[in-house]
């Protein structure tokens, strides 16, 4: 019955609705897999060799850490952790509040619910500046470097004369923040009629 009901209104869904549709549940995987389950692979370093091959998250961490050190340190950090810090502050609550507001946009395209675009508007946002931050924690302390006369120097990559710093750190990471942009400017341009109706003070 449910599958039914779910059916038809995805049936119902225009082509680039579907496509939002498709987005969000990239997101669940990214939220509520691979960024929540930080809470508890977080040291999957200090279990190395006894790995499942069919985790995947603990293969992306290894394979993307190899390119982004923040994934892969080794040894532990005091604090016991194989993932940077940092990382882990930005991504564990990104999965659980992110991962709950795609929640009620896709529930908001499913039932053309009030909230919507609020949600839509509000998630990516959210996307965009947290790969900003996510990006900052690597740039920053280069410039910070630099602007003290000892050259802009990269911590956790090889920086832009590596081809991996490109595809994997600007590239794979860009993608959070371009196609989040272009769904704020959709929420926007879809809230603007209604806010505009607002009477003025």
């Amino acid at each position: 019955m449910v599958f039914d009901s779910l059916s038809q209104s995805f049936g119902a869904l225009s082509y680039w609705d579907k496509w939002q549709v498709f987005w969000i549940f990239t997101n669940f995987y990214i939220h509520f897999g691979w960024e929540c389950s930080l809470l508890y692979l977080f040291d999957y370093m200090e279990y190395e060799g006894k790995w499942s091959r069919f985790n995947a998250f603990i293969q992306a961490f290894n394979a993307y850490g190899k390119y982004d050190r923040r994934y892969r340190i080794k040894p532990s950090t005091e604090y016991g952790s194989s993932i940077d810090k940092v990382v882990l502050a930005v991504e564990v609550p990104a999965g659980i509040v992110d991962g709950t507001l795609c929640c009620f946009w896709l529930n908001g395209i499913l039932n053309s619910s009030w909230y919507r675009y609020p949600a839509q508007l509000t998630v990516s946002a959210l996307h965009a500046f947290g790969t900003l931050v996510f990006w900052g924690d690597e740039v920053f302390p280069g410039y910070m470097s630099w602007f003290k006369g000892k050259g802009f120097k990269w911590t956790a990559t090889d920086g832009p004369k590596s081809i991996h710093w490109w595809w994997a750190f600007i590239g794979s990471n860009a993608v959070w923040v371009i196609i989040p942009l272009l769904y704020c400017k959709d929420a926007m341009r879809a809230m603007k009629p209604a806010l505009l109706s607002l009477p003025k003070a």
